[in-house]
């Protein structure tokens, strides 16, 4: 009897040697977008509920299924969590590595500490098994989220070819930002100049606003037309080659919105490798003189691209 005793004691002292100090794995996953891109939703806390699959919770705190997920710290390429399932408390960390051009690699990785001469219960294993699938679930709807570019940009971002070719253009400087007043005082002159001019109106007004220095702005607005005419003293007659490839996103909100897709899109050049030859412009879908409403102002933002 005292030698089956002898002989469990050994067995449990000989598992408890093998037992690890910590419980480790990692998980990773490839996405096709770029580091800023990547940035922007993992760094940011305010962008996280942007593509969290499941549950927010409070400011920080985020819920998958059955597993609170809260983050402790933000870092330069990810962040540091404390993930919790019942009463199993986890270390985590999510980061991103930019491998190619446009690719990114994100590792979680998760580690159970156990204190000395603990045995960590069999129950924990199981439960780590499930958080390593819930990961792998996140990580999935993550690539999903990014992959798509109106999620990546926050607007839909796609390719047209030039068709309004010949412009009538007035650019004026200015040291204020000109007002809607201004703006359409401007658009009204280039109309009544292509009527007399006998020429068709063949797209809506487009704009420029480019702040030049501290204090002005080169203010610049043009009518496309069906066809050249020769042009007042004050305005002149500008061309975009027929079928030139332009990068395209529809807008839907005020000025600030405006200026954040063509920021938007500026990013989407430098991740994609192109070049643009010329200033972006707004096309002035809705006419702002008549409808005070911001929020319902539609506009077309346009860069030329190689």
């Amino acid at each position: 009897m005292k030698k089956k005793v002898l002989i469990i004691l050994l067995l449990i002292v000989v598992v408890f040697c093998f037992i690890p100090s910590k419980i480790k794995f990692n998980y990773d996953i490839t996405i096709e977008a770029s580091d800023a891109v990547t940035s922007k939703f993992l760094t940011n806390q305010n962008n996280w509920d942007k593509w969290w699959p499941g549950t927010k919770i409070s400011a920080t705190r985020y819920r998958y299924n059955d597993i609170d997920f809260t983050i402790d710290k933000l870092i330069n390429s990810g962040a540091q969590l404390t993930l919790r399932r019942g009463k199993l408390n986890l270390n985590c960390t999510v980061n991103y590595l930019l491998i190619n051009e446009g690719e990114v690699k994100i590792t979680w990785s998760v580690i159970k500490k156990n204190g000395a001469g603990s045995i960590p219960p069999v129950i924990d294993n199981f439960k780590l098994s499930g958080i390593e699938k819930q990961i792998t679930a996140i990580s999935k709807h993550l690539k999903y989220f990014l992959e798509d570019e109106k999620n990546a940009y926050g607007y839909k971002i796609y390719l047209k070819a030039a068709q309004d070719t010949v412009l009538i253009t007035s650019t004026k400087l200015s040291n204020t930002f000109p007002s809607i007043s201004d703006i359409y005082t401007t658009i009204g002159d280039l109309k009544k100049q292509a009527n007399d001019k006998g020429v068709k109106e063949t797209n809506c007004p487009m704009m420029n606003i480019t702040m030049i220095n501290e204090k002005q702005y080169q203010v610049t607005i043009a009518i496309p037309i069906n066809k050249k005419v020769v042009p007042s003293a004050t305005t002149a007659i500008k061309y975009i080659p027929g079928g030139a490839n332009l990068l395209v996103a529809d807008v839907k909100g005020g000025s600030s919105t405006v200026k954040d897709a063509l920021a938007q899109m500026k990013i989407y050049l430098k991740d994609h490798r192109l070049v643009s030859p010329a200033m972006p412009f707004e096309s002035l879908i809705t006419d702002r003189s008549a409808e005070k409403d911001t929020a319902k102002w539609i506009t077309k933002v346009y860069y030329p691209i190689f």
